[in-house]
């Protein structure tokens, strides 16, 4: 095997590596709404998970994501009513909130509430959940922030096809090269 064939077998590998990891990004665990911020808290006989999409969180849409069993495995629980509370965390008095719903929700087991927080900051996030089985909240913060260069689609999926680019103008060159003789 020639040390050309060699490296060609090792910069292929890489190269798609590099592509998957650029394309799979920093994104965290992934589910109806994203980010996972609550785990597996207990609210009468239900668990409660909660999740945020996009990350980072821009000032003009969030998705708040609530993920609802009961304890011992018994399945989604339904029926019950899920308000979202978001407070600025630097005493403006900046307050919103907004009902979770299952028609907001991309996936039929999550409530979710879908609404914009307006402004850069620190935010405080209140999930309210009461039904038949018990009620309780849980409150988590979040940092809003506009979403930078990278949070270009078009441009990751430029960055991510590089290395593929590349990798195929150095095989058309190394193959347009005379070779010496052995």
């Amino acid at each position: 095997m020639t040390l050309r064939r060699s490296r060609l077998l090792w910069a292929i590998p890489g190269a798609l590596a590099l592509a998957w990891a650029l394309l799979a990004g920093p994104g965290g665990l992934q589910a109806d709404g994203g980010t996972l911020r609550v785990s597996n808290v207990p609210m009468g006989a239900y668990r409660v998970n909660v999740f945020t999409d996009p990350t980072p969180i821009p000032p003009d849409t969030i998705d708040v994501s609530v993920l609802v069993t009961f304890e011992r495995g018994r399945g989604m629980a339904r029926g019950l009513d899920i308000m979202v509370f978001a407070e600025r965390l630097d005493g403006t008095g900046s307050r919103i909130e907004h009902p979770a719903t299952r028609e907001q929700a991309e996936d039929p087991r999550y409530y979710a509430a879908k609404f914009a927080l307006g402004s850069v900051g620190e935010w405080s996030i209140t999930v309210q959940i009461s039904g038949p089985e018990g009620e309780g909240a849980t409150t988590f913060d979040v940092a809003v922030q506009e979403p930078g260069i990278f949070g270009n689609p078009f441009l990751i999926l430029t960055l991510a096809f590089l290395p593929l680019l590349l990798v195929g103008w150095w095989l058309k060159r190394t193959r347009t090269e005379p070779q010496a003789p052995s």
